[in-house]
């Protein structure tokens, strides 16, 4: 290889790397957000799940080496999770307060207490914490057994200022 032809190469491989470098200084952490892992452990084999339940269905399929854990979750008022995505798809139940869920195409969206969502990991969004008090929340993740946090830090999705 020559000379001008290794400077382009370095050239390039400096510039992703400053790219990605600046994609996660772009990440938001959160402010007031306290997060304690009550459970963990390992499923103990593959589930195939397919049941109707009252007026609905649930169906779940696994395969592989997968954790369930969940987590309590508090947000102080006017606190934040940041921008985040997560390692597996979870179940949110919201105890107390309303949770602001921000998703990544910036719509809000009001998870009240005594109601629950569930997401795949895969989806950026933020959560807030818009009330005067404390808002306290549990969740519970599906995990690969590698994963030692559930929680991904990205940056905001373009054009959401929120």
């Amino acid at each position: 290889m020559n000379a001008s032809r290794k400077t382009l190469v370095l050239a390039g491989a400096v510039a992703t790397l400053a790219l990605a470098g600046a994609s996660m200084a772009l990440a938001t952490a959160p402010q007031g957000e306290d997060v304690t892992p009550l459970a963990r452990g390992p499923l103990v084999k593959p589930v195939k799940v397919n049941e109707l339940l009252g007026g609905g269905r649930v169906k779940i399929q696994t395969t592989g080496a997968l954790d369930a854990m969940t987590a309590k979750g508090t947000l102080a008022p006017g606190g934040t999770g940041g921008w985040h995505k997560h390692a597996g798809p979870h179940i949110t139940i919201v105890t107390q307060g309303t949770l602001t869920i921000i998703d990544g195409k910036c719509m809000r969206h009001e998870l009240p207490a005594g109601h629950a969502t569930i997401e795949s990991g895969g989806s950026v969004d933020k959560t807030e914490n818009l009330g005067s008090a404390p808002l306290v929340f549990y969740v519970t993740f599906l995990l690969p057994h590698s994963v030692t946090s559930p929680r991904i830090d990205e940056p905001a999705p373009a054009g959401c200022t929120s």
